[in-house]
């Protein structure tokens, strides 16, 4: 997500194959022919994305999320929405302890939309949020099933929070 947003990035593009069909053989056109069909059945290098960046366990995950129709994406949806579509900038990515963690990512725009896809794919690679400033409170997340949440208002730590954010 953060490299794809860089200035000047741009994906590395698998070029098909080139021929010089005019002094080709029978045989050697049969075989572009074939290269040319094995190029053109290759995923998509969305796809290929996919696969590279989202491990099995979070694909099946992401998958039975899928298949209860609660947030209907497919793996060329999920990266678009991550690289592109997340109007977030990823802020901080620490690890507190062995079993704890800190994402911070600010927004681009208000009234901010979209964090329940971003909560599952936190949580399709294992990671249970358990907090979160939302831009107007700070809450703990109670996980109520794999998909769904209650949010329960922190009022003192929000104002604690927001004094420092004054700084």
């Amino acid at each position: 997500m953060v490299l794809v947003r860089q200035p000047g990035f741009e994906f590395e593009e698998e070029e098909s194959p080139e021929f010089d069909w005019d002094t080709m053989t029978s045989e050697e056109i049969d075989a572009a022919i074939e290269e040319l069909n094995q190029f053109s059945n290759q995923d998509s290098p969305i796809i290929k994305r996919y696969n590279t960046f989202i491990p099995e366990y979070a694909h099946n995950f992401l998958q039975k999320i899928n298949a209860m129709g609660v947030y209907g994406y497919n793996e060329s949806e999920i990266m678009s929405y991550l690289e592109h579509e997340f109007e977030v900038d990823m802020n901080n990515l620490l690890q507190l302890g062995e079993t704890h963690g800190l994402v911070e990512f600010s927004t681009g725009n208000f009234p901010y939309g979209g964090m329940d896809r971003f909560l599952m794919v936190l949580k399709s690679f294992e990671l249970m949020p358990t907090e979160c400033f939302n831009g107007f409170t700070i809450y703990d997340f109670k996980w109520t099933s794999d998909l769904a949440h209650d949010a329960l208002e922190k009022p003192e730590e929000t104002k604690k929070y927001l004094e420092r954010m004054k700084r």
